[in-house]
Parts: C-alpha cells; structure tokens; sequence
C-alpha cells in the first residue's frame, strides 16, 4: 500500500483529504506542522507528500526545501497543495522540485486523488 504525508495545519481539511485518500486506497499520515512533517518524512518512507504552503511555524517552500536536500527525502515527490497561488511561490515550489502544484479551491477530490494516482504512477 502506498503512503501518503498530509503536511497541513486545517486538521479539518487535512482530514477531509485525509478520508478520501485513505478510500482510493492509501495509507495515509497527517502532520499540523512543518517541523512535525520534517520530522515524520525523516523518520518514515512516503510515496508522495502534499504540502500546505502556509503552515505556521514554516512555509511550505522552506519544508519544501529542507526535504530536497536531506538524503533521506530528497527523492520523495512533493506536491504543493495550498489554497496560495500567488505566482513567485508557485514558481519558487516549482523550482526547488515539487512535482505539481494544486490548488485546493480549485480542486474537487476525484481530481486530487486521479493527481495523486498519476503522480504515483497508479493511474489507469
């Protein structure tokens, strides 16, 4: 079973993803926080980490970041998923080497989990 890292300080949208992953399929695990999702990517090995852009004690580009150049995660995908698309972010994401970059409010969950499977190369 594939696993996915829900890096997000909206526990309840977290957990609304949270549901409709852990239905496609996927074992799912959430962090509130960017240190804590540092923390748990470190410590556990994940297919894919969604990534909020504005998590409180860090910004999703610098955990981002972080996560790039550690030997331990750098090969995990990231996706940012974030309700912030402003264009210097999305292109900084992007730049540092986040494999897309969704925004939730644009984004129902058939099409977040049919990203999720493509991404993982699940999709059929």
């Amino acid at each position: 079973m594939k696993r996915v890292l829900i890096v997000d300080d909206e526990l309840a949208v977290a957990s609304i993803f949270d549901t409709a992953l852990k239905n496609a399929g996927y074992e799912v695990k959430i962090a509130t926080s960017g240190k804590g999702g540092l923390d748990l990517a470190k410590a556990e090995k994940f297919d894919l980490i969604l990534l909020d852009q504005m998590i409180g004690d860090l910004s999703g580009n610098e955990v981002l970041k972080t996560l790039k150049q550690d030997q331990t995660t750098k090969a995990t995908p990231v996706a940012m998923l974030t309700n912030f698309g402003h264009d210097t972010m999305v292109k900084e994401a992007l730049y540092i080497g986040a494999v897309d970059y969704i925004l939730k409010y644009q984004i129902s969950i058939d099409d977040l989990i049919k990203k999720v499977k493509t991404i993982l190369g699940d999709a059929s």
